[in-house]
């Protein structure tokens, strides 16, 4: 039976939300389709359906994990611990954009690597994608919040959808669920959370066009 922590009431009073078993279900779910394993998933993705040679597709896709997902990650968790943030969500706003810049350089710097290594195409694909959806975002958060869990879900399902209609028609019906726990914690508004869902799916709908994927 799932119970509510002090913690957790003090937390859900503290964003305006309603303090219950929907409040602790939707952190539950927040975590679970975080836009870190959602990266991971993505990768796993193409390096399975989208790569002839299954065992190069999986080698290809922790390498780039490794380029994508680990630099980031460890600067977020630094500077958590800094205290340069609110929350492990990074609720105000402001506070996200030197996450944005620094994912954003990352992200460059990766596929300035694939270039040279000359990874397959769509692992290519995926990295700009990445980046072109992170530079509108972080346009977009200048002035308004958008829901980065939203964004990642999208890419993600859209991704999936491209490769494995099953798995895509899955993965967007966990976008809904998502989109529901974004707005339930209050982290977003329903706006944010279709504004990111929105912007992730076009984003890399456009980018693999571009490399001839599509």
């Amino acid at each position: 039976m799932m119970t509510q922590k002090p913690n957790m009431i003090a937390e859900a009073l503290s964003r305006g939300a309603v303090p219950g078993r929907g409040y602790t279900l939707a952190r539950i779910i927040s975590q679970i389709l975080h836009p870190i394993p959602l990266s991971l998933i993505s990768l796993i993705i193409i390096g399975i359906f989208g790569i002839e040679a299954t065992r190069e597709g999986f080698m290809w896709a922790l390498f780039t994990a490794f380029l994508q997902i680990i630099p980031p990650m460890i600067f977020f968790i630094v500077r958590l611990r800094q205290g340069a943030y609110s929350d492990d969500d990074v609720s105000i706003r402001s506070q996200r954009n030197e996450l944005y810049f620094f994912g954003i350089v990352n992200l460059l710097v990766g596929l300035l690597l694939l270039n040279l290594l000359a990874a397959p195409l769509p692992f290519r694909a995926l990295v700009a994608a990445a980046a072109l959806v992170s530079a509108i975002a972080w346009a977009i958060n200048l002035a308004w919040k958008i829901s980065v869990h939203s964004a990642s879900m999208g890419s993600t399902a859209t991704i999936a959808a491209i490769y494995y209609e099953p798995l895509g028609l899955l993965l967007w019906s966990c976008a809904l669920v998502l989109g529901w726990a974004r707005v339930r914690t209050r982290n977003h508004t329903p706006l944010q959370v279709v504004a990111g869902l929105t912007l992730a799916t076009a984003g890399v709908l456009v980018t693999f066009m571009a490399f001839g994927l599509r």
